[in-house]
């Protein structure tokens, strides 16, 4: 792909990395997808292959690998591999692609960006999301509200938080296990409790119960397989059905519950016209309600 120096928006699909940055993609699908084995999968290569490249970049520059880690870089970052993945950054914007994250609830949102690279959605803290926009592996993420009122207020430096409006919230579940009309609402579907801490408070004031689906539950097919055929719904945005969710019957919640939807972007965002254009797709979607961003 030719970079262009106004930076407009081209297909995601045409972008490729030099091959000199690409051992630090590579670092960065593994931060992103959290296993080598979906690394792999991603990068087109043998899992062996992941491992030992990593192997070497950890041993050229000190990376220590820490799974447990709660928030930013598990497989390790320095200030040399930082500086690095800004260099991968900078390529993306000039030729007009970025590299969005956000969980499966909030990933549909990115579904008509032809511009975004792909990216497996994740569910994670707040803080980590923060620390890899600000570490360069993305160039943006969409954040809950709603955990950010949980919280002390996030370390935004080097960052601006972006306020786009909020989704409505519903209920989905399969059509097959549907309660009848009349029947008390089934148990609701929430990530691990250190994730989600908001969004579990706001379901539990409306009366529902919750079941919690564990960290391994990151996907939409790990999702729709827990719904299968279970008496468990799953909070949903209310708005036109993504592809992996339009099977799954919708109804509304008890009580109107509005989600806070925020845009983590480097602090510089403004003078990269990918950015700002990937800020208006996402503040005119449809469906959003303006100015119930805080």
């Amino acid at each position: 792909m030719d970079l262009s120096i106004d930076s407009l928006p081209r297909p995601a699909e045409r972008y490729r990395l030099p091959a000199l940055l690409q051992d630090i993609r590579l670092l960065d699908l593994l931060e992103l997808s959290g296993t080598g084995q979906e690394a792999a999968r991603l990068a087109c290569f043998s899992q062996p292959t992941v491992s030992r490249r990593y192997r070497s970049l950890a041993q050229d520059f000190a990376l220590e690998l820490n799974r447990r880690r709660p928030v930013g870089c598990r497989y390790g970052t320095t200030p040399a591999i930082q500086l690095l993945r800004l260099s991968c950054r900078a390529h993306r914007l000039m030729a007009g692609v970025a590299r969005l994250g956000a969980d499966v609830l909030l990933q549909p949102l990115l579904a008509g960006c032809s511009w975004l690279l792909p990216v497996p959605p994740r569910f994670r803290p707040v803080e980590s999301w923060l620390e890899l926009v600000r570490q360069g592996v993305l160039d943006g993420a969409l954040v809950s509200g709603l955990e950010l009122r949980e919280q002390a207020p996030p370390d935004t430096r080097e960052l601006e938080l972006l306020p786009l409006g909020a989704l409505p919230l519903a209920l989905a579940m399969d059509p097959a296990a549907a309660p009848s009309s009349g029947d008390s609402l089934p148990p609701v579907l929430v990530p691990n409790r250190a994730i989600g801490q908001g969004l579990q408070q706001a379901l539990t004031e409306r009366g529902l119960s919750l079941r919690i689906s564990g960290r391994t539950c990151q996907t939409p097919a790990q999702w729709l397989q827990l719904l299968s055929r279970s008496s468990l719904a799953m909070p949903l945005p209310a708005l036109e059905p993504a592809s992996w969710w339009e099977p799954l019957q919708r109804q509304p919640l008890p009580q109107p519950l509005h989600l806070p939807l925020w845009l983590a972007l480097p602090a510089s965002w403004r003078q990269q016209t990918v950015l700002v254009h990937t800020a208006e797709q996402l503040r005119d979607q449809a469906g959003l309600i303006a100015g119930k961003g805080g």
